[in-house]
């Protein structure tokens, strides 16, 4: 992008030094040809941005973008998979048996549902349904329905304990009517998921049941005809061939029997078993707005039956599981969680040592024991034995050590064999700090010869067994050598007071002292006991405030020199 915009503006160099150095050229003509050569040049360069901005947009793309994809993608690969259809996808087929009721005219009020001995006629009628179901989003379905089934009424009057049947026609006076209308409806319905809808006010819902609050529209194609109650003579009917005072008996076909726009509303229950088979329970009520259902057209205009039933859904498609269908409450809630557990993760120490578990590479380092950032115990000289375990702490880099980080000392002259320029010096000889050996004579001086120290841990003056083998060193050297008389100095780190530093050093001394007679058998007036206290620290110390006694450095300070007395 860079080298395009350079080259544009070198072209525009050029044109505009090219039009200068012409000696015919006004300014007016200058100025124009600038200005054309300009507007040339803003349009390459935005050429150029767009371009860029396409490559840019390819890269960057948005996080609905992304999740839109990932969408795709799951569907696609469910598809290759052959679970699902892209068709059928969050499709249900919805097979319901029912009874309906009917309210209008002919209606028995006072006593519902009505029968009738004579007639062996009941107003509750059989219906049954099929319907396939689309899930939309996660609030709404698509429904396509189609029903066939019968309602049917009577019209009687009350009188006491007694029924006095009743007709409004004169010639069926005082006998009473009923009717009976068998319809075909294909519907076309839109469903509304109650049970997500209501999360805005509730956080509580059951994962298994669903309740739906349905509308649509339908056509209604029927055929009723209307009989005397006791006779069972035809009356009136509508969608049949012989609508006559006698007849009543013909169905009209499909095409030529009345159709009616019916409106639609109700309420939808499903219970999911498994991932595929649920049940439902639904309650609707159909309405027209006219009044030939129940053939008593007088312009009422209320005629209506409710359809009651109960059936199975299949799910005939795969189902892709949106995401979760979240209030902007429960959103919330979870984020709010979810960044209370990426604290407590994140804040998590498990062995204490200041690194969060997320981070800590070592997640049982003990107590107390000094770590990098990475949670990982420390290893000054890097011989792969931590520090805490280490004897030797301070081994030269890249030397052979054993297991408990020391390095080998074969010919045991206290210099390691990584320094050692005398691999085969003999016991108990004074050597220097290459591992040489030296004589000693008045012109040689205590900082030729080596001398290994003793090292302690941090307020004792205990001699552990990682000096085990200096002293041993120190022990043969005396042997060797009968005349040499030693100085055994005490040193301690800056911890606790100036006193009592001074005395744990003394201690220390005097312990070595101990220990040299009593296990190798050197006379102790062949030394001198002495200490330094805290006044000669070899190393800067960095106390912590949780663990003020666990500084690797400091390890150097807590020790016993050695001094040969002139």
């Amino acid at each position: 992008m860079i080298l395009k915009i350079r080259n544009c503006n070198l072209i525009f160099i050029r044109i505009l030094t090219y039009l200068l150095i012409k000696k015919n050229v006004n300014f007016a003509t200058l100025f124009k040809k600038m200005t054309r050569n300009l507007l040339l040049l803003f349009n390459l360069l935005l050429f150029v941005n767009f371009t860029y901005s396409q490559d840019t947009l390819k890269d960057n793309k948005s996080h609905f973008v992304i999740e839109i994809e990932e969408q795709e993608n799951r569907k696609t690969k469910l598809l290759q998979e052959g679970q699902l259809s892209s068709f059928f996808a969050n499709t249900n087929l919805n097979i319901l048996f029912g009874a309906t009721q009917f309210f209008g005219d002919i209606k028995q009020w006072d006593n519902i549902p009505a029968f009738d001995k004579n007639q062996n006629f009941f107003e509750i009628k059989p219906s049954v349904e099929i319907s396939l179901n689309k899930k939309i989003n996660q609030l709404f379905s698509i429904q396509t329905s189609v029903i066939i089934g019968s309602f049917a009424g009577i019209k009687r009057v009350k009188i006491g304990s007694d029924y006095e049947t009743h007709d409004p026609y004169f010639f069926y006076q005082g006998q009473g009517e009923y009717f009976q209308t068998d319809y075909k409806e294909l519907d076309l319905q839109f469903l509304l998921d109650l049970s997500n809808a209501s999360s805005f006010f509730s956080t509580n819902k059951n994962k298994h049941l669903t309740i739906y609050l349905k509308g649509g529209l339908g056509i209604n194609v029927f055929n009723s005809v209307n009989r005397n109650l006791v006779s069972g003579d035809y009356i009136y009917s509508y969608g049949y061939e012989d609508e006559n005072q006698f007849g009543g008996n013909i169905k009209k076909s499909i095409m030529q029997s009345p159709k009616e726009t019916v409106y639609i509303i109700g309420l939808n229950t499903r219970y999911e078993l498994n991932n595929k088979l649920s049940i439902l329970l639904d309650a609707t009520k159909r309405k027209v707005n006219s009044d030939f259902w129940d053939t008593h057209d007088n312009k009422s205009k209320e005629d209506n039956f409710n359809f009651y039933s109960l059936g199975v859904s299949y799910r005939i498609g795969g189902e892709i599981k949106e995401k979760e269908w979240r209030t902007p409450l429960e959103s919330l809630e979870r984020e709010t969680q979810a960044s209370t557990s990426n604290i407590e993760w994140l804040s998590g120490d498990s062995d204490n040592d200041g690194v969060s578990d997320a981070f800590d590479k070592e997640l049982n380092t003990p107590m107390g024991v000094s770590v990098d950032g990475s949670g990982v115990s420390l290893d000054v000289d890097m011989d792969n034995i931590p520090d805490y375990l280490d004897s030797d702490p301070f081994s030269s880099r890249g030397a052979i050590v054993d297991g408990n980080g020391v390095e080998f000392d074969s010919d045991n002259d206290g210099i390691s064999d990584s320094k050692d320029l005398e691999s085969n010096t003999k016991i108990g000889s004074i050597v220097n700090q290459y591992g040489i050996t030296v004589t000693i004579s008045t012109s040689i001086s205590n900082t030729e010869i080596y001398l290994p120290s003793i090292y302690f841990t941090s307020g004792s003056y205990f001699i552990n067994s990682s000096n085990l083998r200096r002293i041993a060193t120190i022990a043969m050297m005396m042997n060797n050598n009968p005349e040499i008389r030693l100085n055994v100095i005490g040193n301690t780190d800056k911890n606790g007071s100036t006193n009592s530093n001074q005395n744990l050093a003394l201690k220390r001394s005097q312990e070595v002292i101990n220990y040299l007679s009593e296990n190798f058998g050197i006379e102790k007036n062949r030394f001198e006991s002495s200490s330094n206290g805290e006044n000669n620290n070899l190393a800067t110390e960095i106390t912590s405030p949780e663990f003020p006694n666990n500084n690797t450095l400091s390890e150097i300070n807590r020790r016993v020199d050695f001094k040969i007395i002139d």
